[in-house]
């Protein structure tokens, strides 16, 4: 069962121009890049310059800088203390939040963010042996409250990052920044050199359940930035990448919350209001159903909405299952996906006529018996 965009949910949303589905009233819809270098890694500009352009320029709500731990360890101790003053010094709950992170940038493993409230974890340099490994990094910071989130995971790397799965410390993956996509091989705007055939979909068909994010990995220090990077020997876009969450509250510990429990989506530049729920959970939920599953979405921008499709993941396939075409700045519909009969995920792609696209974090779902066993 479908309803076209414009049709909905019926009486359980409020009205309004940014009306909400029930299950997302409660929450706030903010927009950040948590993944910004600086002077004190390879970036061109002090942190203190990256978070005024993300507040006073991009107007983000939130912001990370994620400087390279192999940088910061070996050539700027002197900085470490001013570094980890700035989440303080920048938090102003209900307008603007920083979240503390840094970037383990391993040449074997591939390259992974860590972001945490705790200004004073550990900053691990890949280069040492003692953190050289993806079991050593995550056993070193399992006794702190930070995620880790993978990024370019289609770059080449002696180790593939998919045979790593940790969801309870790595609850997310950034499938885009200025540098490409990392969906599946072949998508549009790909990573240079991108080898192999596993990218995000591919670990989503294999039943893991990753949050999505985007984030824009700028070296210009320059947060949601649509300026070209113009870095020797890459192949990089424009277009920024935003993360965005559904918090409990405009402050860091919100919305680190809610990138801890998936309750985020990505977008390559522009800013969607994008709620979608599966039998009324919201995305990034894990949940179990015995009957069909029944998705609604609501979708909002600023930029004309072309395309909106679930997708789903289900026995190592992804399949486009039902699509809108709204042509439209908003667009809301209803699901049910009767062909239900073995565990899935499911996520909202919507793509805008700019080219740009926001992809929902999924929603997974374990198929269960009912009725009752005699």
């Amino acid at each position: 069962m479908a309803s076209g965009c414009g049709g909905g949910g019926g009486g359980e949303e409020e009205t309004g121009p940014k009306a909400l589905l029930k299950e997302y009233q409660n929450y706030v819809n903010l927009f950040g890049d948590i993944h910004v270098h600086t002077n004190l890694s390879d970036g061109d500009e002090a942190p203190d310059y990256a978070l005024r352009y993300a507040r006073d320029v991009s107007k983000l709500d939130f912001c990370s800088l994620s400087d390279h731990a192999e940088w910061m360890t070996q050539d700027n101790l002197v900085g470490l203390p001013y570094y980890r003053t700035l989440p303080a010094k920048y938090e102003d709950a209900g307008k603007f939040s920083v979240l503390y992170g840094f970037e383990w940038t391993s040449k074997y493993y591939g390259h992974r963010n860590v972001y945490s409230l705790d200004n004073q974890i550990p900053i691990l340099s890949s280069d040492l042996l003692e953190y050289g490994t993806i079991d050593k990094f995550w056993q070193t910071l399992s006794g702190h409250d930070v995620i880790t989130v993978p990024h370019h995971p289609m770059m080449p790397a002696k180790h593939r990052w998919w045979d790593y799965y940790n969801p309870s410390i790595e609850p997310i993956v950034e499938f885009y920044s200025k540098w490409g996509l990392s969906l599946y091989l072949g998508n549009e705007h790909p990573l240079l050199n991108q080898q192999g055939g596993y990218g995000v979909y591919d670990a989503l068909s294999d039943g893991r359940h990753y949050g999505l994010v985007c984030s824009t990995d700028t070296h210009l220090s320059r947060p949601a930035s649509r300026l070209k990077e113009c870095r020797p020997g890459s192949l990089e876009h424009a277009e920024p990448g935003i993360v965005a969450v559904w918090a409990a509250a405009h402050t860091r510990e919100a919305i680190f919350d809610a990138l801890k429990h998936r309750r985020c989506y990505g977008t390559t530049g522009s800013r969607v209001n994008l709620q979608f729920t599966v039998n009324k959970a919201v995305m990034g939920s894990s949940i179990q159903s015995s009957s069909p599953p029944v998705m609604a979405f609501k979708v909002y921008s600023d930029v004309t909405i072309t395309k909106v499709t679930i997708v789903k993941f289900v026995n190592k396939t992804n399949t486009g299952i039902k699509t809108f075409s709204p042509n439209a700045l908003e667009c809301e519909g209803l699901f049910t996906d009767a062909t239900f009969t073995q565990d899935a995920s499911y996520l909202l792609c919507v793509d805008l006529s700019n080219t740009d696209m926001a992809l929902s974090s999924p929603i997974q779902v374990k198929k269960v018996n009912s009725g009752f066993i005699v």
